[in-house]
């Protein structure tokens, strides 16, 4: 791959590459696809293009990740209020103190959640630059003449 392709796939695909060199640009090509192979090695069964299994791995953590993203704090009372509503009329007493505390187990999770919404945020970030950077390779790959 020449400098001016490099160049040229550069502006086409944004600031995925970041203006990367040639030699950069291959090794980091060569780290997702050796990423895609462990992953690969590890549970895909189909076998693709291993940068395509990467982005299709990439997005779907950075689903979850965005999934992650609910305000949880906020739905603390009305989970609590609803479960226990729940409880009182279909349960009976026989099974309401077991069930109210995996009620507070699940609040003390969504309170967990909640303050780690930077963290989550911080990792959905990241996955989604790594997503544009594999759909950059793929680009660059797509537009590299046949040998």
């Amino acid at each position: 791959m020449e400098k001016n392709d490099a160049l040229k796939a550069q502006s086409e695909n944004g600031d995925a590459l970041g203006g990367l060199s040639t030699e950069e640009i291959e090794r980091l090509e060569n780290y997702y696809i050796l990423e895609a192979e462990r992953l690969m090695a590890f549970g895909v069964q189909e076998k693709k293009e291993p940068l395509e299994v990467m982005l299709k791995h990439l997005r779907i953590v950075e689903n979850l990740l965005h999934s992650l993203q609910f305000q949880w704090e906020d739905s603390i009372s009305v989970l609590y209020s609803s479960f226990m509503h729940y409880v009182v009329l279909v349960e009976g007493k026989e099974k309401q103190n077991r069930l109210s505390d995996l009620v507070i187990e699940l609040i003390k999770k969504m309170k967990h959640l909640s303050k780690k919404e930077p963290l989550i945020m911080g990792l959905a970030r990241q996955y989604q630059q790594q997503r544009k950077e594999v759909e950059a390779l793929i680009d660059l790959r797509s537009n590299e003449p046949e040998m």
